[in-house]
């Protein structure tokens, strides 16, 4: 499928299934309200995906910072803090939705879940923040109280308790929030496809999230993999984001790598540290699967964006491993054949295998031809993929631009040869020969 038609599909679909609707923004717009009510509205600042536009449907939650003033050592403890907004709320705050809300003081924040019966319908965080100075782009940057990130929650909660037991507190650090929102801010007005990209590759997130709660990759990580793409290249389309991003994702999780904005020696992407071999097993194959979907695609963005899990063989590879994407040209005619010989010696082929649909016996060889090719310049790769069950799997992809393709019928089951033009690192047009052999 060409380009253009493939980026026009994923936009359709960002702005009809995952962009929050009219309703959602009134709906957070009165939420926020009734905290700036309670807050003062100049003490209160949105942060987080939602100020960002690259929050995706359904909405969760709401991230709020409230101003204290300039960074003061008599706020060392932000339990403190956080205990008397506490009382305030309680005698003061309004609630204007229908949903039953619960609050709770945590050591970092206080959160508010709205609830309908048994389940979160939303949920606001309150986080106390001391204003600390100005960032390069002259927005302010803050201290606020540390979330322990622990990947487990009994890591977490067992920190809390002992901080609580023994009269601890937990540490104030540096955040830049407002800077995460003036750059995708900047890069929406350049191009909004920054924005498109971002939330499609959460809402892949959150389903193969939903699918399976060991997927442990963040969006705001994400989110910011997508930033470094068109802060390197404002041009770029939202295909070419998602398939920059995707494609180098397995080796973007190797390591923490990406600096926090506000203190170049931490990591957003910390967590990938404590990722388990498990955990990264099912990213990659999350990644394989929506990656391979790419690779077939004829335009239902539905099916794309829940591909789900793909388990490879060991052996088997895919253009997207080695940064081919594939983006046919409808107008280019393109087609393999096999012609079949005995392997007696007989030098004759005895049949095409589009004249036997595919079906030959064991005691042959096929030379796969290129019969239809109009795609001038493009070079010729071959991938050979046996039946998953035979002693051979096989599914490498050759690189020296063989005109045709010698393959003996050793191995019952269903096989299947590929080749692909490719032109300036692209796959333009692609065919595909079935093979059944049979005793």
């Amino acid at each position: 499928m060409r380009k253009s038609k493939i980026e026009s599909a994923l936009r359709g679909y960002v702005k009809e299934n995952l962009s929050p609707t009219i309703d959602d923004i009134q709906f957070v717009a009165k939420i926020y309200k009734s905290f700036t009510d309670v807050l003062g509205y100049n003490n209160c600042l949105q942060i987080g995906s939602f100020p960002r536009y690259t929050a995706v449907r359904p909405l969760h939650d709401l991230d709020i910072l409230y101003r204290l003033g300039q960074w003061n050592e008599e706020y060392k403890k932000p339990q403190n803090i956080l205990n008397e907004l506490a009382v305030q709320f309680r005698s003061s705050y309004k609630n204007p939705t229908q949903y039953r809300i619960t609050m709770r003081v945590q050591t970092h924040s206080i959160s508010f879940q709205y609830m309908d019966g048994e389940n979160e319908v939303f949920s606001v965080d309150i986080v106390p923040a001391m204003k600390r100075g100005l960032n390069e782009l002259r927005d302010d940057t803050f201290y606020v109280p540390e979330i322990i990130k622990f990947q487990s929650r009994t890591r977490r909660q067992k920190l809390y308790e002992d901080i609580k037991a023994t009269g601890g507190s937990i540490q104030w650090i540096k955040t830049d929030p407002l800077g995460y929102i003036t750059v995708a801010s900047n890069l929406n007005k350049e191009n909004s496809d920054f924005r498109k990209s971002v939330k499609f590759i959460k809402g892949w997130k959150n389903y193969c999230k939903e699918l399976n709660d060991g997927f442990k990759l963040k969006s705001f990580h994400l989110e910011q993999l997508i930033t470094i793409q068109f802060q390197s290249n404002l041009q770029l389309t939202i295909f070419d984001a998602l398939f920059g991003v995707l494609s180098n994702l397995k080796e973007s999780i190797e390591k923490p790598h990406i600096a926090d904005r506000a203190d170049a020696s931490k990591f957003i992407d910390q967590y990938v540290a404590e990722l388990s071999e498990r955990e990264v097993k099912i990213i990659h194959e999350g990644v394989d699967a929506i990656l391979k979907y790419f690779e077939s695609f004829k335009g239902n963005v539905q099916l794309l964006i829940r591909s789900g899990y793909f388990k490879r063989k060991p052996n088997e590879k895919f253009l997207f491993d080695f940064g081919i994407p594939v983006l046919e040209d409808e107008e280019i005619e393109f087609k393999i054949d096999g012609f079949i010989k005995s392997r007696d010696g007989y030098r004759e082929y005895k049949a095409k295998l589009s004249q036997t649909n595919g079906v030959v016996n064991t005691k042959n060889n096929i030379d796969f031809k290129v019969v239809k090719n109009n795609a001038s310049h493009a070079v010729l790769k071959w991938k050979v993929k046996n039946d998953d069950n035979c002693k051979e799997p096989r599914g490498e992809i050759s690189h020296e631009n063989e005109i045709s393709k010698n393959e003996s019928t050793a191995y019952l089951g269903k096989h299947y040869v590929e080749c692909y033009a490719i032109l300036n690192n692209t796959c333009i047009a692609k065919s595909r020969a079935e093979v059944l052999i049979s005793n």
